[in-house]
Formats: C-alpha cells, sequence, structure tokens
C-alpha cells in the first residue's frame, strides 16, 4: 500500500490494514511502521508507541506518539502489538550453496543440473530470513563455495537477491599431519593451501584480503609458528578472526597460555574451551571459574554453539537425526537431507557407534553449558552460532534454537536477544554502526507478533522482516519458498535417478 503525502502520528493505525501484504520494494523505497514497541538492545530500554521511518535502507526517524513528519510515497506496516528488534546474525554456519555442489567430491552430485537462476542459493537465503536471520557468517567451505559466497554477497548488497547479509570467511588450516603431536609426519613442503610456515601463513591472508574475503578462519591443525603468524598478520591486515584454538600437541598449561597470548577475536565453539579442560589433569571442572577468567582476560568473545553439541549428542544416543522444530524439515532441500543420512552423516556411522564417543560428547555439552553460564556472569561478549547445515540443524531456524538453549543456561532475555543480533554484528561489521534499533542504523530488522522479552521463543512469532532495508512480510517470504519448491522436488528426483544408477552398476 503506498500512501501519498503520509503524515506520520495516531492517525497511521488506520491507513494500515493491507499494509503487511504490500510487496518488497526496490532499492530506495521507505516505510512506515505505525504504533510499534522498540527494542533498541544497545541500552535496556523498550520504547512503546513509537513510529519507525526507513529510508534508503536506514533508519531515518523514530518518533514518539503524537510526532508530526512529511514522508512521500511511504510503505506503511501496522506495528500495533508487534515487536521490532534487530536482525538476528548466525555467527557460524557453512552454507550450502551450488558452488559446493559442484565441488563435491561425488562426481553424480557434482553433475545435478542446477539451471541458471541460482534458485537453490535463493532457496537457501529465503531459509534465513524465514526465521529472522539477516546476516550470516560463513566459516569457509570449498574453493566453489566461496567464490560462490563472494557472488551472492554482492547480489545481496546491491539488493539483486533478498538474503542476509553474508560475512565470507576463509579457512586457512594446516596439513593433518602438521599437528606438533605427529613430528615424524610432518610434510616436507609447505604452501599457502596449507601452511605450515609462518610466510606461507601470511601469505594466506594476504590473498583472502585480495580475494575480498571477511575475516579468517585459523583451523586447528596449524603449529604454533604458523597460527601466530596468521592471528597477527590478520590483525594487520583488519581482519577479524574466528575458530578453532590450535591442537598444540601437549596437554600443558603453556599450550593454553600460548593461545591466549595470541587470541583470535572470537573463539567459533565453547566446546574448544572444553577440550583445553579436558586435555590434562591439571584442569578440572571445578577450575572453571578461573577459565572463564582467562577467556575474559585475553578480550576475546566466544560462540557456544550449544545447540550444536546437543544436536550430535541426540545423533548418539538416539541413533537418529533430531528432529527439526516446526515445518521447518520442509525447507530442508533434497542435498542437504543427503548429507544428513550416512555415510556422508559420519556422527551415524559405524565409527561413531561407541558408547565412548557418546559419553564424551555428553560430557562436553554439559561442561560448555556450565561453562557459557560462566563467561556470561564475567561479561565475556557472546555471540549466536550454530554450525548449520550439520545434520539436524537447518539453516535459519537453528538461531532461534540456539537463543533457546542460552536463555536455559542463564542469560537474561535481552541478553540472549543481543548475542543474536547486536553482539555478531559489532564482531563482523564493526565499521557498520552498532546494528541497534537507532536512527541512522542498518534497516535490518525482525518484526515480531509477541513479545520477546516475555517468552524467548516468541523469536519465532515473526510478522516479517526488514533486509538491506527492504520489507518482506512472512506471507511474501512463503510464497517465494513456495515457489521453490517445484525446482527442489525436481532436484530431489534428479538424486533419486543417480541413486537407482548407482545401485543398478553394482
Amino acid at each position: 500500500m503506498i500512501v501519498q503525502a503520509l503524515a506520520l502520528g495516531l492517525g497511521l493505525a488506520s491507513l494500515s490494514a493491507t499494509a503487511m501484504a504490500a510487496p518488497a520494494a526496490v532499492p530506495g523505497g521507505s516505510y512506515v511502521i505505525t504504533d510499534v514497541t522498540v527494542i533498541p538492545l544497545d541500552t535496556d530500554e523498550v520504547l512503546r508507541h513509537r513510529t519507525v521511518l526507513i529510508r534508503d535502507g536506514k533508519i531515518a526517524r523514530i518518533a514518539a506518539q503524537g510526532a508530526r513528519t512529511r514522508v512521500e510515497g511511504a510503505t506503511v506496516v501496522d506495528g500495533t502489538g508487534k515487536f521490532l528488534i534487530p536482525g538476528f546474525v548466525d555467527a557460524h554456519v557453512h552454507i550450502a550453496t551450488e558452488g559446493a555442489i559442484r565441488d563435491s567430491k561425488d562426481p553424480a552430485m557434482a553433475a545435478l543440473e542446477l539451471g541458471r537462476d541460482h534458485a537453490y542459493d535463493r532457496q537457501v537465503m529465503l531459509s534465513f530470513l524465514k526465521a529472522g536471520v539477516t546476516g550470516a557468517a560463513n566459516l569457509g567451505g570449498s574453493a566453489g563455495s566461496d567464490e560462490d559466497l563472494l557472488w551472492l554477497r554482492g547480489q545481496i548488497d546491491q539488493g539483486r537477491i533478498d538474503g542476509p547479509r553474508l560475512y565470507v570467511g576463509k579457512r586457512i588450516n594446516g596439513p593433518r599431519a602438521a599437528v606438533a603431536i605427529k613430528p615424524e609426519s610432518t610434510p616436507s613442503a609447505s604452501r599457502p593451501e596449507a601452511p605450515y610456515t609462518a610466510a606461507d601463513g601470511i601469505a594466506a591472508v594476504r590473498r583472502a584480503r585480495e580475494r575480498g574475503y571477511d575475516f579468517i578462519k585459523p583451523y586447528q591443525f596449524l603449529n604454533r609458528e604458523t597460527y601466530q603468524a596468521v592471528v597477527e598478520e590478520s590483525r594487520r591486515q583488519g581482519f577479524i578472526t574466528t575458530g578453532h584454538l590450535p591442537e598444540l600437541g601437549c596437554a600443558s598449561c603453556a599450550d593454553r597460555a600460548f593461545a591466549f597470548a595470541h587470541p583470535m577475536t572470537n573463539i567459533a565453539h565453547s566446546e574448544e574451551l572444553a577440550r583445553f579442560a579436558r586435555i590434562g589433569s591439571d584442569l578440572s571442572p571445578n577450575d572453571i571459574p578461573a577459565l572463564a577468567q582467562a577467556v575474559d582476560d585475553s578480550g576475546v568473545s566466544v560462540t557456544p554453539t550449544l545447540i550444536t553439541l546437543k544436536t550430535i549428542v541426540g545423533m548418539y544416543v538416539q541413533r537418529e537425526v533430531p528432529s527439526v522444530p516446526g515445518d521447518w524439515i520442509k525447507l530442508v532441500d533434497p542435498v542437504t537431507r543427503l548429507d544428513w543420512t550416512p555415510p556422508a552423516n559420519r556422527y551415524l556411522s559405524q565409527a561413531f557407534r561407541d558408547q565412548e564417543g557418546a559419553d564424551t560428547f555428553s560430557a562436553g555439552y554439559d561442561f560448555a553449558r556450565v561453562l557459557t553460564r560462566e563467561l556470561y556472569k564475567r561479561g565475556v561478549r557472546l555471540t549466536v552460532g550454530t554450525d548449520a547445515a550439520l545434520p539436524g540443524l537447518a539453516f535459519g531456524v537453528s538461531v532461534q534454537q540456539e537463543m533457546i538453549e542460552l536463555r536455559e543456561v542463564g542469560l537474561s532475555s535481552l541478553d540472549v536477544l543481543r548475542a543474536a543480533s547486536i553482539n555478531a554484528h559489532r564482531l563482523f561489521d564493526p565499521d557498520a554502526g552498532s546494528g541497534a534499533v537507532r536512527e541512522g542504523e542498518r534497516a535490518n530488522l525482525v518484526l515480531l507478533d509477541a513479545d520477546p522479552l516475555a517468552d524467548i521463543q516468541n523469536v519465532s512469532k515473526i510478522a516479517g522482516v526488514f533486509t538491506q532495508g527492504r520489507w518482506l512480510p512472512m506471507a511474501e517470504i512463503d510464497r517465494r519458498l513456495g515457489e521453490g519448491q517445484a525446482f527442489e522436488r525436481g532436484l530431489g528426483e534428479q538424486i533419486e535417478r543417480l541413486k537407482g544408477a548407482r545401485h543398478s552398476a553394482h
């Protein structure tokens, strides 16, 4: 619904009967959200009965009840009884893309016919938006997947494809044989693709800068020298680093001291710290407060990924992939579903069917919950990440699941929302404002039908999202996802034919 010469004020509510069904506007459009409760998240305040003007992709004004401003050609969105919050950011995903499919080690999978309009990628992006996720950080993938994501990032930023703001990370990892505990397996040569020297580690970071990546993910199979070089060069290049603590090859406090002396910006899993607590007899669960204090002193933030551990434990115990909430399983595409079944799903393979493995992950999950609570008490900045699309974790909705996990371990609802939005925004996009619902900030927002402060599960009750300043009501998102179902059915039929041909060949 387009309203000319629109006056902001109490009278706007009556104009919005059809506003919620408005299609997404082209970049540069203007929107007015009337009589909405604003939860900015950069403070504890809640602003009731506000009128919010969004123009040219940014929040132009937040007006109190009774204020009047004239806006030409604005789309009106009725905010009565609704709550406006910053959009969610998944700080740890591995996004399925057409590039990843083309890079598959399975020749049949790589040969899937995907069409030319990026229908597969568009469906994945819409799944994020359906859950209110307006930002997603990809922590490394294949070369083809990364190329696809860098292209998608540009398309989304230019308004040509609707999706979350993508932060594309470059994974830098040494060869598995470079783990210091097995020096006899050390390769004879290092290279930037799998660095084993400081020089090659530095070269890898510089290549990532040239290619336009957003951040660096150090992986655990870097030796001391290379890990330190990667972290320090990333800092010089203006990259943040988020990833795995290095497997330094011995179980001593000295290793922990080294990792904290050369810290990444963010630790991508709380179980990384749980692993530190288990590798030696010198540290027990009773020492969790000291470990949390060491993390706080180092200045790093942490992505707990509790739902990730919980899901892995569920696969060990139930011997099946845990159910996806509600109807979200319908949005899990055929390629991802194939990855969720053996042999691709290693958690359900024969090698993982031992009780010791189940006990280890169960203990790690319990440890991570206690540690996350302790980190929170000490004021360590936490971010929401899920490792989707790990088996059982669907893109988008997994963020809502992690938010519930964090609420259950003791975070306040406000701080859960912060972890799921502005904390991650400030981590990956520190030069782009606070990420809060404030004038001048980018309009990446979620409009909820119920109060998330009263019940964190209300984050699933989404009326619509603003992504890059474009309004997408839930009805429009669902319509587009429905249109894409035909493509996904065709993809599923291709996979079944390939499986049948493979079976016949044997």
